[in-house]
């Protein structure tokens, strides 16, 4: 059992939940610091408290991480990224789902409620059903959520209706949090540009809680850098999402990838040739990136 598993909130008076806490804390502040990334998670107990909850999501970030930096060579020589390194972008990779935690501000019970929704599924679930979005209530009953009926007063609350909210709708939501997370630290070791590519790694679900002007990326150089890094995060992410999560090999995770990309007929030309400079990197490093998922690719 884990500790984001156990009822109490945090605060309460519950020493297991306690211990469980600090060694969760402990294990993520250690993982970061191996990285060698120039983030400091003592200087930021919110983040790394966020962090330890988020589980398996934030070993995913890990993974995001590690394949940027294995293929930022490729990709800075693409893409022609700025001489700095990675250690940005891999930054941004390690902090993007920080939103699964909740949204900013003081614990509450809709925090909760939010980590409840965000647990990895026992079994694979399809948010789509007859041309639908299914509900956050079809998704809970599917996956015989923990905790459902308090999980569902702490949304009501917060005006959400399980019976009516579709379930993709309520996960996009994280990148929104992350931005308003992220945001309160920035200056504190986080330059602002690593929290916007950080939120937007859902650009392509047209989520852009930073408000990237796509138009203004030709002409203006430094929206077009934050652009090119958050476009790289946002591929990775995706073909991370089809190699983890959805147990796809290299291949069947590119072609997916590349059936988005092809399908946002709204996306200016320059930024979708900057994706498929991306997937053309991520097709030419299948030997480096099979080491992250030997488990799933056969």
């Amino acid at each position: 059992m884990s500790f984001e598993t156990l009822p109490d909130l945090p605060g309460a008076e519950h020493p297991e939940r306690d211990w469980l806490q600090q060694e969760a804390e402990k294990t993520v502040a250690d993982k970061v610091e191996s990285l060698e990334i120039g983030l400091d998670l003592k200087r930021h107990p919110e983040l790394r408290r966020r962090l330890a909850e988020l589980g398996s999501h934030f070993e995913d970030s890990l993974a995001m991480a590690r394949i940027i930096r294995t293929t930022y060579g490729k990709l800075k020589e693409t893409l022609d990224l700025p001489d700095e390194g990675p250690e940005r972008l891999m930054r941004a990779a390690t902090l993007h789902d920080i939103g699964k935690s909740g949204p900013p501000g003081t614990e509450g019970e809709f925090h909760f409620a939010v980590r409840r929704l965000f647990v990895p599924p026992g079994r694979a679930f399809n948010p789509f059903i007859d041309g639908r979005a299914k509900t956050v209530a079809e998704f809970a009953a599917e996956q015989d959520l923990a905790d459902r009926g308090r999980v569902f007063e702490a949304l009501e609350r917060s005006g959400i209706d399980p019976e009516k909210t579709p379930m993709v709708e309520f996960w996009r939501r994280h990148a929104e949090w992350t931005y308003g997370i992220l945001k309160t630290h920035a200056g504190q070791g986080l330059d602002e540009n690593t929290v916007r590519i950080a939120a937007s790694h859902h650009l392509l679900e047209d989520q852009n809680p930073a408000g990237l002007d796509l138009a203004k990326a030709p002409a203006e150089a430094q929206i077009l850098e934050v652009l090119e890094e958050s476009e790289l995060l946002a591929a990775v992410d995706k073909y991370q999402a089809f190699r983890s999560r959805g147990g796809l090999g290299h291949e069947e995770a590119l072609d997916r990838l590349a059936k988005i990309i092809d399908e946002r007929r709204d996306l200016p030309e320059p930024l979708r040739d900057k994706f498929r400079k991306v997937i053309a990197v991520l097709a030419g490093s299948k030997d480096a990136l099979n080491q992250y998922f030997a488990k799933k690719t056969k």
